[in-house]
């Protein structure tokens, strides 16, 4: 028998034996499904940062309706931060502060400071307060002011900023030279906590051949898709292993796998592969443990979530 003939002849026989298999298993095939863990409660994100810059500007206004701050000394500027300060990005801290000074004192009022963290996922914005008007809680010198005060998160809900929903507060302390005129120099160093919307991993599987050879190999492709169910941004994802229970079956990889960020109601696609049971055996199944490792936008609150996902070995090689 010729090459041609012979490989024809292959090809038919695993015809018949792919309907043969199909009618007997045709009662028994299961439904996809879909693996989901709860969320667990997460810790709130450490805030500290620090930033100074030598080229602020100090533009002067009216002060206080009444009582001893009778000018306002506006300070904007800002300085760049490096990764790792403000999560693992490249930052910069943005400075809106209107001191109100007079005599040896100064005040921050809270409504109008701010002060913006900011880097390619988003702003997260905050407002300083340091005493008012009437309780003026800041020093100042003629030249300086310096002190220490509160902040809280502004609240935002544009949802292409990562930092949406977040919520906070904690303490800072600041030391400018508020001149009028340009190249001033400022300090600003911040502590506190930040709540922030959190991920939520569910996985879903599709199992396939991708081809007669691979089916007669016995080399099972499952493409998980990672979905993001919860309401905040997930970032470093990365599925660690997906290892199957099961007899006769053989996780081949790769893993783990490097998948990126996922927005909040999007979802990213992981294939792995397996060697599975014989083509003679009937409703082969499995289910692998898919464990993603994710952190939230500030690239806190690293976890890693185990779920299990049911997969079908399919019947034929053919989608």
């Amino acid at each position: 028998m010729t090459a041609p003939r012979a490989r024809s002849a292959v090809r038919r026989a695993v015809v018949v034996l792919i309907a043969l298999l199909m009618w007997m298993a045709s009662a028994a095939a299961p439904a996809g499904a879909v693996g989901r863990e709860a969320v667990a409660r997460r810790a709130p994100d450490a805030v500290t940062v620090s930033g100074s810059s030598a080229a602020g500007v100090v533009t002067s206004a009216p002060g206080c309706p009444s009582g001893p701050l009778d000018a306002t000394r506006q300070l904007t500027g800002g300085t760049a931060l490096t990764p790792g300060v403000f999560s693992s990005l490249a930052s910069q801290l943005s400075v809106d502060l209107p001191f109100r000074v007079g005599g040896a004192q100064a005040a921050l009022p809270g409504s109008e400071a701010r002060v913006a963290l900011t880097n390619a996922r988003g702003t997260l914005a905050l407002a300083l307060t340091a005493g008012d008007c009437t309780s003026p809680t800041l020093s100042y010198d003629g030249t300086r002011v310096s002190g220490s005060g509160t902040w809280t998160v502004v609240p935002d809900a544009a949802p292409a900023n990562a930092y949406r929903g977040a919520s906070g507060g904690g303490s800072f302390t600041v030391t400018s030279d508020v001149t009028p005129g340009t190249g001033r120099q400022w300090t600003l160093n911040l502590t506190g906590n930040v709540t922030l919307l959190q991920p939520q991993v569910a996985v879903t599987q599709r199992a396939f051949w991708g081809g007669v050879g691979n089916y007669l190999t016995r080399t099972l492709s499952v493409e998980y898709r990672i979905r993001n169910t919860g309401a905040g941004d997930a970032f470093g994802v990365r599925l660690v292993d997906a290892p199957p229970t099961g007899s006769g079956i053989t996780r081949l990889g790769p893993v783990p796998q490097t998948v990126g960020a996922i927005p909040a109601g999007g979802s990213a696609p992981v294939v792995v592969r397996y060697r599975v049971c014989a083509i003679a055996v009937i409703g082969c199944r499995f289910t692998a443990t898919t464990q993603t490792f994710l952190t939230d936008a500030l690239d806190a609150n690293g976890h890693t979530e185990t779920v299990p996902v049911a997969v079908r070995v399919p019947v034929t090689p053919f989608p």
